[in-house]
């Protein structure tokens, strides 16, 4: 045998040897890196890869997962029934039906949470709200679900969209990206919203001393018989006071929450009247998904008609605009900040659309559109 007959023949043997080798033993992907984030509460979180299972507590609307992820349904083992994701079962349903199976771990609170049915679903990540976590936000006192599921290895991780929405939101959702693998997602959400904030502040600039702050009172879930349930120092106050309004709770409730006289509003004498509604059964005020502009109207000068609203000046002199109570907890609170800051100061946001901004947030990220109507003034216009 040649040399070259030889070498030509080892080379192919090489060639197979190789080949064989490559296929007995492909390349191997790489496998996903830890995740680390510090979350809300300033806790340290890591996960060994992005997150798939997800137990979403009390007050986490799926609308976060929904922005993010195009099947935010598939991600969940389990969540905490609670008003502000009844909304989300029925819009996602008819797209993923699956949202009927997913478990309920609790109901009302995170207090009210099992421990032991969270572990039978084996989640990889549980998702609590600082509203919910630390007792509807004081951090001094958080329940013991928190303690006993980290201690059963489950990471959990505190985000706000309700407490301090301005300065948490993008921080928040951001958190929840890095945790799903879905960063860039997040990345493209938060140009939006920062954008959307930075133009009312522009709009809106020297508010304390060019802007005359109208005074709001704002009237939650206002069909309710009783009154009156608002909103004191941060949360919603912190939305009233971006859209250069002055939230009257804010004078005498120290929490984020809390129930307000109604002979004290009286005397107060606000200048605009804000009550909220979500979509639900019966007569009164409904705004939200698959309500009607029509409905919507006729439901707003129902409750401007009841008697003991009517001895508010500005109820009783038509200076009412109603919002959507479920944009709170959610990043979607930006539309509804349009809305109200058009509605305070027409003339210096005469340019602002919040329709146009739902709009581009239901054609760029939402899962499934949100259509319906979610804001309305009093007389019927929808500040279009």
């Amino acid at each position: 045998m040649s040399a070259n007959v030889a070498v030509n023949r080892f080379r192919l043997i090489a060639c197979f040897l190789l080949f064989g080798m490559s296929c007995l033993s492909p390349v191997a992907p790489a496998l996903a890196a830890p995740v680390t984030v510090v979350d809300i509460a300033g806790r340290v979180v890591t996960l060994d890869k992005p997150a798939t299972r997800i137990v979403l507590g009390h007050w986490v609307t799926l609308d976060a997962l929904s922005l993010l992820h195009d099947d935010p349904v598939s991600l969940l083992v389990g969540w905490g029934e609670s008003g502000a994701n009844t909304y989300q079962r029925d819009l996602l349903r008819e797209r993923f039906p699956a949202v009927d199976a997913i478990p309920v771990v609790a109901n009302g609170s995170v207090d009210q949470m099992s421990v032991e049915a969270v572990l039978a679903l084996q989640p990889d990540l549980v998702i609590l709200s600082r509203f919910d976590a630390f007792r509807f936000g004081d951090t001094g006192s958080a329940p013991p679900q928190l303690a006993q599921l980290e201690e059963a290895g489950i990471p959990v991780v505190i985000v706000d969209f309700f407490i301090d929405p301005i300065a948490n939101t993008v921080p928040s959702l951001r958190i929840i990206g890095e945790l799903t693998g879905k960063a860039a997602q997040a990345d493209a959400f938060a140009e939006l919203y920062e954008a959307r904030l930075r133009r009312l502040a522009l709009a809106l600039d020297g508010a304390d001393v060019a802007l005359k702050r109208p005074s709001v009172f704002l009237h939650a879930f206002a069909n309710r018989p009783e009154c009156c349930f608002s909103a004191g120092r941060g949360a919603l106050d912190g939305l009233i006071g971006l859209a250069g309004g002055h939230n009257i709770g804010s004078e005498s409730l120290p929490g984020a929450i809390g129930q307000l006289g109604l002979e004290a509003v009286i005397v107060r004498n606000p200048d605009i009247y804000l009550p909220t509604a979500v979509n639900e059964a019966g007569e009164g005020l409904r705004l939200g998904p698959g309500v009607s502009r029509k409905r919507a109207i006729e439901g707003l000068e129902s409750l401007l008609a009841r008697r003991e609203l009517t001895a508010i000046a500005a109820v009783k002199d038509g200076r009412a605009f109603a919002l959507w109570h479920l944009f709170t907890h959610t990043p979607l609170h930006i539309v509804g900040l349009e809305a109200l800051a058009r509605h305070l100061h027409p003339d210096r946001l005469s340019t602002v659309d919040a329709q146009a901004t739902l709009d581009e947030v239901n054609s760029r990220f939402l899962t499934v559109p949100l259509t319906g109507t979610f804001w309305i003034a009093s007389g019927g216009a929808v500040e279009d």
